[in-house]
Parts: C-alpha cells; structure tokens; sequence
C-alpha cells in the first residue's frame, strides 16, 4: 500500500498538468489560472492574472501568457491593461508587457494601444518608447515615445499627432 500511494499521486497530478510538468528546467515552476498582487496599507494597488505562467526562481523572473493587470485607486479599479505575454522583474517590481497591449482607464473612458509597454512599481507609471494610439471619444491621439499614470492621468507623449475621428 505504501508503494502504491507515491504512484498514484504520481499519476494523478500528471493528469492534472496535463504532462507539461516534465516541460520545466530545473528551478522553473509552470503555474496555471496565476495571480499576484501588491498591496500597501491593506489595499491592493495593482493586481495580475494570467492564464499561465513561468516562474524562473534563479533569474527572480514570471514570464506571462495573456496576463491581465488591473489597477486601483483605494478599493475601486482605475484601469486594466491586456496583452499576450509579458514577464515580472520580482527583484525590481517592474514589468514588461508585449503584443496587443491595450490600457482601459475605467475612470474617463480612455484607450491606449501599443506593442511594448513598461511598469515600474518603484515610479508608479507606464511607459514606452514604441508607437502609442490614444483614442478618447472622437479624439485619437497618435506619438511615440509615452509616460502616464496607470489609469492614464499625467500623460507625457513624445512626437504627438492628434486628430477627430470619422463618425
């Protein structure tokens, strides 16, 4: 019964990684419908979800598949930003987001798309040197180069285009 037990917890939990355990490196966890959050004063001040993720505990990095990160002002979330993959520098707090990145400020409505974007908990803020498109009700703004408050407050846009949109 002893020898039995091992093997089938062996068995049962392949089943439940579906075999991907044996995908990982030495150090490396696979971790499956993650969240992690950071707190200050009993309420959360940014929170991810993935739907799967890659933890590398020696390089101190959490490389993302469609990571989720919402944002709040005291107990109400401010924004959301989306995109396909992305990674957390544990060590540093800060986080690279990649493909699709879309920021939604809950607070006025506005959007903001690019391809790379950068967070660091240390400054409070997103940025990116890569092509941003704002848009705001008939308004799209267009640069490169951005810095913003994650709930796109204090916005700083580098080679700035704006122009109304067609109805």
């Amino acid at each position: 019964m002893k020898r039995l037990l091992p093997a089938l917890l062996a068995a049962l939990l392949g089943g439940c990684y579906g075999g991907e355990a044996r995908e990982a490196a030495p150090g490396v966890s696979l971790l499956k419908d993650f969240s992690i959050a950071e707190t200050a004063g009993g309420l959360s001040r940014w929170r991810l979800d993935s739907v799967s993720a890659r933890m590398d505990e020696k390089a101190g990095v959490i490389r993302f598949v469609s990571p989720k990160v919402k944002f709040y002002d005291g107990d109400k979330p401010s924004s959301v930003i989306t995109s396909k993959a992305g990674l957390l520098r544990m060590q540093e707090k800060a986080a690279e987001l990649n493909d699709d990145v879309e920021v939604n400020s809950l607070k006025d409505g506005m959007r903001l798309e690019t391809t790379r974007l950068f967070y660091s908990s240390a400054r409070g803020k997103i940025w990116t040197e890569e092509p941003v498109t704002i848009y705001k009700g008939r308004t799209v703004i267009t640069g490169r180069g951005f810095t913003a408050n994650p709930d796109l407050s204090q916005i700083q846009i580098e080679h700035q285009e704006t122009r109304m949109a067609d109805r």
